[in-house]
């Protein structure tokens, strides 16, 4: 029996870059700024405040 990868590349193939977010400076959350309207963003999940940091992040 053969299995389709569906369209997946191996995972050493994957592209990967510094990309500039929004990290909790409480609890785990984070967000990419893109996607972040406010000047001053607070975590919606602990109200905590978002320092702005880069991450490693898979963007392919």
């Amino acid at each position: 029996m053969a299995y389709a990868n569906n369209g997946r590349k191996p995972a050493s193939e994957h592209v990967y870059a510094d990309t500039e977010i929004w990290q909790c400076s409480n609890c785990n959350c984070w967000s990419r700024v893109e996607f972040v309207y406010v000047e001053d963003p607070v975590c919606p999940i602990c109200n905590s405040k978002m320092v702005l940091e880069t991450k490693n992040i898979r963007v392919e």
